[in-house]
C-alpha cells in the first residue's frame, strides 16, 4: 500500500506542543483554533472562549446594580449552555477541517496506487503488441499519439460487430483489440496523473490555510475585530517561543513570512469564498509553515464518513461502479461522468480505496498482469470465453461474452470523447 505524505519537517509535536504551552492563555487558545485540524483545544480553552460570549441572549439574567455589562470577575460561574455551545462549534469546524484531510489524503492514495497499477497495464499490453502482434516501435509510437483523439467507445463496438459476423480474422481482432486497450489506458493514466495533481495541490492548500477570521469568530463569540488582532500577536509569540524552543534563528524576513503565513491564505477550509489554485503554492521555510507541515505529517484520528448524500448513494449499483472503478473495468463515459461526485464524498473514496486494497490490484507481478490481458483480449470464440472464466473471473461473473469484456471501455453506454475528467 502506497500512503503519499506531505513534505516532511525537521519540528516535532512535541517541540510545537511545548511552544504553545508556554504562551499566554488567550495565545494558546488562539494558536490552538488555528491548527484546528491537527490539535484538540483543552477544556480550559474552551472555558476561556465561554467566558468571553459577547452575545446578548447570553448576558440576559446577569444584570447587577442596574448595569447592562456584567464584568468578567462578576461571573462566578458558567453555564453549562455556554460551554456546550463553544464545545459544538469547535467539533463541528475541526470535523469538518478532518473531514477535507480525510478525503484528500484517501484520494493521492488511491490515485497513487492506480497509476501504479496502470502502469502495468500498459507495460503487460505493450509487451503483448510486440511480442504476439509484431508492432514495431514506430507503430506503438502512432498509437500513442492518436490516443487522445481516438474514437474509442466507436471503435471498440464496430469491432465486436465485426467479430460477431466473422469479418475480421483472429489474427487482425486481436492486433485491434490490444491497440484500442492501449489507447484506453493510455487516456486512463493520462486522467489520473491530472486528478492527482489536483489532489495534491488541493491538499497543500488545506494544510497550509487555516480558519478565517469569520469563522474563528463565530467558533469564539466575538467580534470579528479583537480576532484579528489577537490573531496577529498570537502567531507573532508562538514564532519566538518556538524559535527559542528550538534554538533557531529568527530574521525579519522569515518572522513576516510566518506572520503572514499565520494569517492564512483564503483557501478551502479558510474563507467561504475562495478555491484553490491551479498551481502549487510556495512552501516557505517559515517556522509557522514547518508547524502546519510537521503537524499533517501524523495520521488524522480515524472519523466515520457520512452516508452519501448524492441520489445513488448507499445503492448496491454505486458500490458496484465503485469497485469496477478500483480495478480498471468501469467504463470511460461512466467513470467521467461519476467522478466528479466521487471525488467530493469521503464515503464513497472510503469505498473505492477499500475496494482497490482488497482486490490486490496493488502489487501485482507483471507476468500476471499479462496473462490477463491477453486472455481478456482474445478472439471471442465459446473456448476464448471459457478460458476467460477459468482465469480469474469475478466472483458474481458468469461466462464472459464480448460485450462483457468489452463493458471496461465502451461501458454501458455511448458518450461523449474527451469530457472534461475533473
Amino acid at each position: 500500500m502506497t500512503t503519499t505524505a506531505p513534505p516532511q519537517t525537521t519540528l516535532t509535536r512535541a517541540q510545537i506542543e511545548t511552544a504553545i504551552a508556554a504562551l499566554q492563555p488567550v495565545q494558546r487558545v488562539m494558536v490552538r483554533l488555528l491548527l484546528l485540524a491537527f490539535l484538540d483545544p483543552t477544556p480550559e480553552d474552551v472555558a476561556f472562549m465561554a467566558r468571553e460570549r459577547s452575545e446578548p441572549n447570553m448576558r440576559a439574567g446577569l444584570k447587577q446594580g442596574g448595569k447592562s455589562q456584567v464584568a468578567h470577575d462578576k461571573i462566578s460561574g458558567l453555564p453549562k449552555d455556554w460551554i456546550l455551545a463553544v464545545e459544538n462549534k469547535v467539533r463541528y469546524h475541526q470535523t469538518h477541517l478532518r473531514e477535507q484531510l480525510t478525503r484528500l489524503n484517501l484520494l493521492a492514495d488511491f490515485l497513487t496506487d492506480a497509476l501504479a497499477g496502470l502502469q502495468l497495464e500498459i507495460t503487460a499490453t505493450e509487451q503483448l503488441l510486440t511480442s504476439e502482434c509484431e508492432i514495431g516501435p514506430e507503430s506503438l509510437e502512432d498509437l500513442r499519439a492518436q490516443a487522445k483523439l481516438s474514437p474509442l467507445t466507436y471503435a471498440l463496438k464496430k469491432l465486436a460487430a465485426r467479430a460477431d459476423k466473422g469479418e475480421i480474422e483472429a489474427a487482425d481482432y486481436v492486433r485491434e483489440r490490444l491497440g484500442l486497450e492501449y489507447q484506453a489506458r493510455l487516456r486512463q493514466r493520462d486522467r489520473f496523473k491530472k486528478r492527482l495533481n489536483l489532489g495534491l495541490l488541493e491538499r497543500q492548500a488545506v494544510i497550509l490555510s487555516s480558519l478565517s477570521d469569520e469563522f474563528l469568530a463565530e467558533i469564539w463569540c466575538i467580534a470579528v475585530g479583537p480576532i484579528t488582532n489577537r490573531r496577529v500577536k498570537a502567531v507573532q509569540a508562538y514564532v519566538n517561543t518556538l524559535a527559542a524552543t528550538v534554538k533557531s534563528g529568527l530574521d525579519a524576513a522569515s518572522f513576516a513570512a510566518a506572520v503572514n503565513a499565520g494569517l492564512g491564505p483564503r483557501l478551502a477550509g479558510g474563507s467561504k469564498n475562495e478555491g484553490i489554485g491551479s498551481k502549487p503554492l510556495d512552501v516557505s521555510g517559515d517556522l509557522w509553515t514547518q508547524t502546519l507541515l510537521a503537524l499533517a505529517a501524523d495520521p488524522i484520528p480515524l472519523l466515520t464518513p457520512k452516508p452519501c448524500e448524492h441520489p445513488e448513494g448507499g445503492t448496491k449499483s454505486l458500490t458496484a461502479k465503485l469497485r469496477n472503478l478500483a480495478i480498471y473495468e468501469l467504463g470511460e463515459d461512466e467513470e467521467v461522468k461519476m467522478w466528479p461526485r466521487t471525488v467530493q464524498c469521503l464515503n464513497c473514496l472510503t469505498v473505492v480505496r477499500a475496494a482497490q486494497q482488497e482486490s490486490g490490484i496493488v502489487g501485482r507481478a507483471l507476468d500476471d498482469v499479462v496473462a490477463r490481458v491477453k486472455t481478456r483480449t482474445a478472439f471471442p470464440t465459446k473456448e476464448a470465453a471459457a478460458a476467460a472464466q477459468e482465469a480469474a473471473p469475478p466472483p458474481e461473473t458468469q461466462a464472459l461474452d464480448l460485450e462483457e469484456r468489452l463493458r471496461p471501455f465502451i461501458g454501458d453506454d455511448a458518450g461523449q470523447v474527451g469530457a472534461k475528467s475533473w
